[in-house]
């Protein structure tokens, strides 16, 4: 699987996503759903997906916030953020998210709309409820069990614990090809890649269709693909 970033931008990017899943609905008071859809249909989540620097690393998660809101043309004002005592569900969220998209290499449009926000967040909340039955169960109590470093550690195993359920769902549901979401993300029809790239429509159908495996592909076709689709040849490969 090739990363669009390193992995050591991967808990930098956590926190931005995190902040601004965060900030939307603690802040801005919207909805965590429908602010992953703004996310979406802004191209700020494509960027994120691509590994963009500035994107990634280079804003908290509140100026996302802010700059998806602003290209979505929504009004709103900047008011003074409203920080939670402990890390909230939507920062586990965004935190989640990133790391499912980085391993899996799908975007998010693809993740949530295999896995709802409301079914992360319900599989959140049954890894806390685990966390405390075991803590419960540990007699007598450990001495520094409400320590913040303690309490952070076990939010990060639940993340972490969350991350690798989802990335198992969306893994082994049936998602389109990467061939057929980067040719639908660039408006194009199987006739006109055809057309654009020289490589036959029976054959670009064949790889989206799974009929042939693109993995495999002639590299001539990989070139002219990526050439007309704007993209590194390596993106069409499919995750084995």
């Amino acid at each position: 699987m090739i990363h669009a970033y390193d992995e050591v931008f991967l808990q930098k990017a956590e926190t931005v996503l995190g902040g601004m899943l965060d900030c939307a609905v603690h802040s801005l008071h919207l909805n965590a759903q429908a602010f992953m859809n703004l996310f979406i249909a802004s191209g700020a989540a494509s960027r994120f997906e691509q590994g963009d620097i500035r994107t990634i690393t280079g804003m908290s998660g509140a100026e996302l916030a802010y700059e998806i809101m602003e290209l979505s043309g929504l009004e709103y004002t900047r008011i003074q953020l409203r920080f939670t005592t402990g890390q909230s569900r939507e920062y586990s969220l965004g935190q989640i998210l990133t790391r499912c998209q980085w391993e899996t290499g799908l975007s998010f449009d693809d993740i949530i709309d295999t896995i709802p926000t409301q079914d992360i967040f319900s599989m959140i909340e049954e890894q806390q409820n685990e966390m405390r039955r075991k803590l419960q169960d540990i007699w007598p109590p450990l001495p520094n069990m409400n320590d913040p470093a303690e309490k952070a550690k076990r939010t990060r195993d639940i993340v972490l614990t969350v991350s690798s359920l989802l990335i198992e769902k969306v893994s082994s549901a049936n998602h389109e090809t990467h061939l057929k979401t980067i040719r639908r993300r660039n408006g194009m029809s199987q006739s006109k890649l055809a057309s654009a790239s020289g490589v036959p429509l029976r054959t670009i159908q064949q790889y989206e269709q799974r009929q042939k495996d693109i993995n495999r592909a002639q590299f001539e076709y990989l070139v002219k693909l990526a050439a007309a689709l704007n993209c590194d040849p390596l993106q069409l490969f499919e995750r084995t």
